[in-house]
């Protein structure tokens, strides 16, 4: 406990400016994204209704299914409940932001529980779990990124409670942890660093089978920890269950179901490695970056695993994995993951791609970086406790080989790069830093050459680690602004939600249900904006998409783009459109200006069609692209289309000339209401995008015609049709996916499961203690 305290104070110490609420995060994904759903997501709880379908992006986005939303990650749901009340923007910045200060401070904590019980000692712990919570990578995009951050930091507590599930006697519900720490790092929302660390924790179950099969040369050991694996794998796929299964299902659906190699290669230049030593000399962020003095107790670790003699282990696995075995593991994670991060870069991130499931589906690999600095901060935890162990003739030779290597390479760099201006920052900063860095080198050489080793040598070594990370970092993601100044409202988003509050009370002659139309946002304002504010766009920032949606903004002509969206409103840099529009204002800017117009002629959100051409996907996007093809009196069907006995094709040009009243009301997200009056049968289009899941409803319906389908059919490529009969006929329309359902169901259960599990054990407890207690008195 007084660690966990001591790293919460030290990310208190270092994000005081954001806690004081005197600064903020700045711009970016953290603001324009995360912020965005994490409102969304507070409005939804406010209405007692699970988020499932988000409207304002995308022309409708299964927000649920969204893994970055992590609807049901318990530190961040479980913080919005507890600020439910404070509903205003800035509040819900302030909130967020400390979120992400807590989740540092839990890095630090579990990365010490994982290296304390490596090398059984306290200050070994610290030095590992500040080099990882305040590395260049901790503190730097992820703290951008929410997702990344949140996932990251529970792999050092999954290896830990792996550990002990090993050790014996071996129980259930130490595996059951095992689970359930990797579900909540699933539900965290990025699956990416998710799946780094599960190839991680796959690796150190076979460095765990290896150590116990070495000590004992049982199979049923062996097997033991294989069944715990098990139930720990099943613990944690049915508590990801709500999260995994509408996850897949809109996978499948989107555009990260196919990317190529070119995609998804990206990494690291080479030349990036430099900044293990000096941060920020080749690009703002410095992910590789733990400090010179962590990365010499590094280098201390790894030297002197390479002498046997002074690494002996008893036959307790925590004494195995303390030495030799486990700064070669950590030494293997450091090694492939920086020849990861370097994706095409590099020779290694290919193989990986043709070879090891999940690496072809991402793209970022320099986001292995957070392998890099794990295992490199794991690795200064074991150089403290070589300082400790070593003789001093040994550590002192590794120290002053350090101490030249990195002065040798600081040169290099200030040849190579600085002196051709080749770098990112100026000769008198490159000089502060090489100072620094080998003036901290030459410290950490200083007390490691000098005989004995001392408490306070100790302290000054963790106050040298943090100093040089707090020194490097603290400037990284800070911003001028207070949150209630961040959250001020662009002049263009202000004119947005004015013209579609106001547009919005006009159609529904004095209500506020019927939905205006869409806006077009041409990148004048951040993707996300739209959930703040309750307007509808067509853009949004989520890296997910539904793929066929995708493909009416890649060469599609922008009219026929604006017609199937639904879009009236356009915030553009043209000041004349090539359609008839209103200009109602303009936002002069430092390079350009921003024009907002109003289309003459409003796009409907839903109309019906007497025509229907059924069509591949392919077919269909040439089809919906040409404006000889009339969208009004015709639609786009896939072949897998059902329509037996609700609308005749054969019929249809008889019935073109047919006109029909539709009137739509968004009850809330995911929940349409359709007033259709038409003379003729025909397809009820809306212009809402389509996954499996959305319900039709008769809330009214003619007597003689046949029932609505149970499901809205995949219309013009992605979006929702109706079958609906002359006549008048009301329906409603809700997002009520199945994988959700069964997710919640999968989950539910396995939680009911492991209480009762607990209960029926803590009552086995008790008995025993009061029989034992009897004989006792006997």
């Amino acid at each position: 406990m007084r660690a966990l305290l001591l790293f919460l104070g030290l990310a208190a110490f270092f994000y005081a400016p954001v806690l004081l609420g005197l600064r903020t995060f700045p711009d970016g994904d953290f603001t324009h994204h995360f912020l965005p759903f994490s409102l969304f997501f507070q409005q939804e709880l406010q209405n007692a209704r699970l988020p499932v379908w988000n409207p304002y992006t995308y022309s409708g986005h299964p927000f649920l299914a969204d893994v970055q939303a992590a609807v049901f990650y318990p530190i961040g749901s479980l913080l919005l409940a507890l600020t439910l009340p404070f509903d205003s923007a800035a509040a819900r910045l302030y909130f967020l932001q400390l979120e992400a200060v807590l989740q540092v401070a839990l890095a630090g904590f579990f990365t010490y529980l994982l290296a304390q019980r490596l090398t059984q000692r306290h200050d070994a712990g610290l030095a590992a779990g500040i080099c990882f919570a305040f590395s260049g990578y901790l503190t730097g995009y992820p703290v951008a990124q929410l997702a990344v951050l949140r996932t990251a930091i529970w792999l050092p507590l999954i290896l830990w409670l792996m550990m002990r599930a090993v050790e014996p006697p071996q129980r259930w519900e130490r595996w059951s942890a095992v689970g359930i720490a990797a579900a909540v790092s699933f539900l965290a929302g990025h699956a990416q660093t998710f799946l780094y660390t599960l190839y991680v924790v796959v690796a150190w179950l076979l460095l765990l089978v290896a150590v116990r099969w070495r000590q004992t040369f049982s199979v049923r050991q062996v097997a033991v920890i294989v069944a715990g694996m098990l139930l720990a794998a099943a613990v944690g796929v049915g508590l990801s269950a709500p999260q995994l299964l509408p996850g897949l299902e809109y996978m499948q659906l989107s555009v990260r179901a196919s990317v190529d190699y070119a995609f998804v290669s990206g990494g690291f230049p080479l030349q990036d490695s430099w900044q293990l030593l000096l941060p920020g000399v080749l690009t703002y962020y410095s992910p590789l970056y733990i400090g010179v003095v962590g990365l010499g107790l590094a280098f201390v670790a790894v030297g002197t695993a390479t002498v046997r003699s002074h690494w002996r282990a008893t036959d307790d696995v925590p004494d195995l994995l303390r030495h030799r075995w486990g700064v070669l593991f950590f030494l293997g994670v450091v090694s492939v993951a920086l020849l990861l991060s370097f994706g095409g870069n590099g020779f290694l991130y290919p193989l990986f791609y043709h070879l090891a499931p999940g690496f072809n589906l991402f793209r970022g690999q320099e986001r292995a970086a957070f392998l890099v600095v794990f295992g490199l901060s794991i690795l200064a935890g074991y150089g403290l406790l070589a300082v400790h162990q070593a003789p001093q003739a040994l550590r002192a030779w590794l120290a002053t080989l350090y101490a030249g290597t990195v002065t040798g390479a600081v040169y290099t760099f200030g040849l190579l790069w600085q002196l051709p201006e080749r770098t990112a920052i100026g000769p008198w900063r490159f000089l502060l830093l090489a100072t620094l860095a080998i003036g901290l080198t030459a410290g950490f050489a200083l007390l490691l050459r000098l005989p004995g080793w001392s408490r306070q040598r100790t302290q000054l070594l963790l106050l040298l680690i943090f100093a040089s990370l707090f020194w490097a970092n603290f400037t990284t993601n800070l911003d001028r602004f207070s949150p209630a100044r961040k959250m001020l409202l662009a002049p263009e988003v202000a004119a947005l939600q004015e013209v579609a509050a106001n547009r919005a009370f006009s159609a529904s002659g004095g209500g506020a249900q019927s939905p205006p139309g869409r806006v077009y946002n041409e990148f004048r304002v951040y993707e996300d904006y739209g959930m703040r504010i309750g307007v509808e766009d067509v853009w949004g920032a989520s890296p997910l998409r539904l793929a066929n949606y995708a493909r009416l903004f890649e060469s599609f002509p922008l009219d026929r783009m604006w017609r199937l969206t639904g879009v009236e409103h356009v915030l553009t840099w043209r000041r004349e459109l090539f359609v008839p529009s209103i200009l109602l204002a303009e936002f002069p800017q430092s390079t350009d200006t921003t024009y907002l117009h109003r289309l003459v002629q409003r796009n409907p959100r839903a109309w019906v069609v007497h025509e229907a051409v059924i069509a591949n996907d392919e077919e269909s996007i040439h089809l919906l692209a040409d404006h000889a093809f009339d969208l009004d009196r015709k639609a786009v069907l896939p072949p897998e289309s059902d329509l037996a006995g609700r609308f005749d094709l054969s019929e249809a040009p008889k019935r073109s000339a047919i006109s029909s009243d539709v009137q739509l009301v968004q009850r809330a997200p995911g929940q349409l209401e359709i007033t259709v009056e038409s003379a003729s049968p025909g397809l009820l289009v809306v212009s809402e995008n389509w996954m499996p899941g959305w319900r039709v409803r008769a809330v009214e319906w003619p007597h003689d015609a046949s029932a609505p389908p149970a499901e809205a059919l995949r219309v013009n490529l992605s979006f929702l049709g109706v079958p609906i009969p002359a006549g008048k006929s009301v329906i409603e329309l809700r997002y009520q996916p199945d994988s959700v359902r069964n997710g919640l169901w999968i989950g539910a259960g396995t939680l009911a499961v492991l209480l009762l599990a607990a209960a029926l054990k803590a009552l086995h407890r008790h008995r025993r203690g009061k029989n034992e207690f009897k004989q006792e008195q006997l």
